[in-house]
C-alpha cells in the first residue's frame, strides 16, 4: 500500500469486519462476497486444524454449519498497516450459543482493497474461551508475519 489509510478506508474496513457476523450467522452465502476475496484462506485454530481455501470452500462450511454454532459479535478492532504494506486487523469476538453460553476469541485478518471495496483475504480465528482447564488462551503474534497472505 503506497498511501495511508483514510477515515473512509477505516470505516469500510470496520463495516466489512462487522458484516461477517451477519452473513455467516445467517448462512447468507451470497453475502460472503461482501466480506471475503474469492481466494480467501480461513484458518480456524492456532495450528489451523480447520483450513478453508477459497470462498467456495468456505461457503460449503458456512452452508453446513451446525445450528448450535454461536452467533458472533465482533468488537475491539485494531487496524494497522504492517511493515510489508499489508492492512491487518485484530478483533475480539463474542459468541453466544443457543443455550446462552458464551465463547470468545480473536479474528486476525489481512485485508485488501478490491474493485468492490475492502475484503478479507486471510483470516485466522482463535478461540480463547472456553478452553480446557489449566491451559492458556491461544495467542498469535500481531501483525501476522509475511508468510500469511
Amino acid at each position: 500500500m503506497t498511501h495511508p489509510l483514510t477515515p473512509a478506508d477505516l470505516a469500510e474496513i470496520h463495516r466489512t469486519l462487522a458484516l461477517f457476523a451477519h452473513v455467516f450467522d445467517n448462512r447468507d452465502i451470497d453475502g460472503l462476497r461482501l466480506v471475503f476475496t474469492d481466494d480467501v484462506t480461513v484458518d480456524i485454530g492456532h495450528s489451523a486444524n480447520r483450513s478453508f481455501h477459497g470462498i467456495a470452500e468456505f461457503a460449503e462450511y458456512t452452508r453446513g454449519k451446525s445450528d448450535a454454532t454461536p452467533d458472533h459479535h465482533t468488537l475491539n478492532t485494531a487496524v494497522v498497516v504492517d511493515e510489508h504494506g499489508r492492512v491487518q486487523a485484530r478483533s475480539r469476538y463474542i459468541g453466544i450459543n443457543p443455550e446462552g453460553r458464551l465463547t470468545s476469541g480473536e479474528f486476525l485478518d489481512i485485508l485488501e482493497r478490491t474493485p468492490d471495496g475492502w475484503r478479507i483475504r486471510y483470516r485466522r480465528s482463535l478461540a480463547r474461551v472456553p478452553r480446557p482447564e489449566g491451559t492458556a488462551a491461544a495467542t498469535s503474534a500481531f501483525p501476522l508475519s509475511k508468510e500469511f497472505g
